[in-house]
Order: C-alpha cells, then sequence, then structure tokens
C-alpha cells in the first residue's frame, strides 16, 4: 500500500511512513472512522485502497483518499463503488478534507484515473486550490535580513516582515517540516505595504533554505469571481521561485 500511495506523491510532498499512513486513518476532527479497505488480486497482491468516514452527525459520507494504479480506471472505479455501497444512501464529498498525508483536493494532471473513476460513479468536480512547489535548491537568497523568524513549541515557524523602524508590515506561517518538505500556510502583509511582498516571500524561504528544508509547497484557491486577487498572488510565488504543480478539485455526489 505504501507504494502504491508513494506513486501519487506530488512534487515537494514527503513520502508516505508507516506511521504517516497510520495517523491518516484516524478519524479526523468531527468525523467518525468508517474504515479503510483494500482491494487485493488472487494472489493477495494490493491492487488499491479507500479510506472513507461518516461525520459524527451521520448526514453525510467523507471518501477521505484512494490510491491504486492510475492507468487502470476500472480499480479506482470498484474502490468508488464499493465506498458508496457501504456509506450507504447520503450525499458523499470527497477529496474535501485534507490528511496526513496530503492537502484536501484530487490532483487532476497526476490523478487521471482516479478523476475519471469519480465522474463515472456520478460525483461532479469543483476547481479549489493551485498546488504550488518550490525546490530550495534553486534559491537565490538575500544578503540581509529584514525578516525575525520564530519558532513554535511544536514545530513550525511564524515569520515577520518589518521596516527599518522595526515594524511589523508582514507575517507567514509555515508548517513543522517532514522528511525536508514545509508547507507555507499563508502569507499576509499590511495593505499599504503589498508591494513589498516578495520580499517576504524571498526571506521566508531564505530561511527555511538555513534550516535545511529542501522543498516547501503551498496552495492557492482557484481562480473565480470571488477570488479577484488570485493573479497577482499567484504572480507573487512564481517570481520568488514557485511553480504550479497541479490542481486540486473536490468532488461530491448526491444519491
Amino acid at each position: 500500500m505504501l507504494q502504491l500511495i508513494d506513486r501519487d506523491r506530488l512534487p515537494g510532498q514527503p513520502a508516505i511512513t508507516p506511521a504517516g499512513l497510520s495517523h491518516a486513518l484516524r478519524a479526523g476532527e468531527g468525523l467518525e472512522s468508517a474504515g479503510c479497505d483494500v482491494l487485493v488480486s488472487a494472489d493477495d497482491a494490493v491492487l488499491g485502497a479507500v479510506s472513507y468516514a461518516v461525520p459524527k452527525s451521520d448526514s453525510v459520507g467523507v471518501l477521505l483518499w484512494l490510491h491504486c494504479l492510475e492507468d487502470e480506471q476500472s480499480l479506482a472505479q470498484m474502490l468508488v463503488d464499493h465506498t458508496l455501497t457501504e456509506l450507504g444512501r447520503r450525499t458523499v464529498h470527497a477529496y474535501a478534507v485534507p490528511t496526513a498525508m496530503a492537502p484536501a483536493g484530487l490532483p487532476m494532471r497526476n490523478r487521471p484515473g482516479t478523476r475519471r473513476a469519480l465522474e463515472a460513479c456520478g460525483f461532479s468536480g469543483t476547481d479549489r486550490w493551485r498546488y504550488l512547489h518550490h525546490s530550495l535548491d534553486t534559491l537565490s537568497p538575500r544578503v540581509y535580513a529584514v525578516a525575525d523568524l520564530i519558532e513554535h513549541a511544536g514545530g513550525g515557524w511564524q515569520l515577520f516582515l518589518r521596516e527599518r523602524g522595526g515594524i511589523r508590515i508582514g507575517e507567514a506561517c509555515i508548517s513543522a517540516p517532514i522528511g525536508g518538505a514545509a508547507v507555507l500556510e499563508w502569507v499576509t502583509l499590511a495593505p499599504e505595504r503589498r508591494r513589498l511582498g516578495h520580499i517576504l516571500l524571498e526571506q521566508c524561504l531564505t530561511k527555511l533554505a538555513d534550516r535545511g528544508i529542501d522543498h516547501v509547497t503551498t496552495c492557492l484557491h482557484a481562480p473565480d469571481f470571488d477570488n479577484p486577487h488570485y493573479e497577482a498572488a499567484l504572480h507573487l510565488h512564481e517570481a520568488a521561485g514557485f511553480t504550479v504543480a497541479d490542481q486540486l478539485h473536490t468532488y461530491v455526489r448526491c444519491p
């Protein structure tokens, strides 16, 4: 199973470990775990696996994650059909909840077999996020620092951008790293200082590289009428060295 999951990793995502898989099998906040079922061949080879859950309200079902050979759509379809049978007659959301293995959303480019299987089973997708990746070995750091990095007790960092007088004008939050990879959770700047966003990102990446981080990923909300700042945010991240690795869609199926 670990090999199947590893094949589906996006750039910058750490390899899944037995401990990480165990954590991913636990029910998330507000969820009661319904199960993780494995599809095996006649000779007991693992062909795929799916994890699903039911919220404590028992009103909907959730397909948390599914992994199989992507070039075998029939395998993904068997796992989706099985999940729908187990969850019963209720609305089912797929890839709508982040797990210990990945952010919410099914990668469109990387998971075509699973995408087609969901659609064949009646699921409708919604474009939610852009998954961005930065390999820090391409970094050209600034020679001076204008930001303070504060480490959290449980891991991860908060970075504060300051003016020469010491006034903080920007902030970034970075997750605790796993296997040399970290997630840039969010970036914010004072409205009148948004033109300095590139400096905040550069400082953030430089300080992470100094601490042995090899890869940084982040997710931007997909462009839509409610998100007029998407193009500016994308340009800011691309100028700092991020590239769009995939599009993440969530799915829903009504009974």
